[in-house]
């Protein structure tokens, strides 16, 4: 059974928007330059995907685990 795989190891402040067995969706607010907001869609074996908006980040997700 896979468990819902945490955030890479980057700096910034990291919220699980969306988590099942096996993929996770992730929210992290980087701080360093300027304030940046990012989405990661986490599907091992993948790596992650990042995207810097939330509603394509969701569908993506949405797409890789089959909802």
């Amino acid at each position: 059974m896979a468990a819902i795989p945490d955030h890479p190891n980057d700096d910034g402040a990291w919220t699980r928007l969306e988590g099942r067995e096996g993929a996770a969706l992730w929210r992290r607010e980087r701080m360093t330059f300027a304030p940046v907001t990012m989405y990661y869609v986490i599907v091992p074996p993948r790596q992650s995907e990042i995207f810097y908006d939330e509603d394509k980040a969701r569908a993506r997700y949405a797409a890789l685990i089959g909802a």
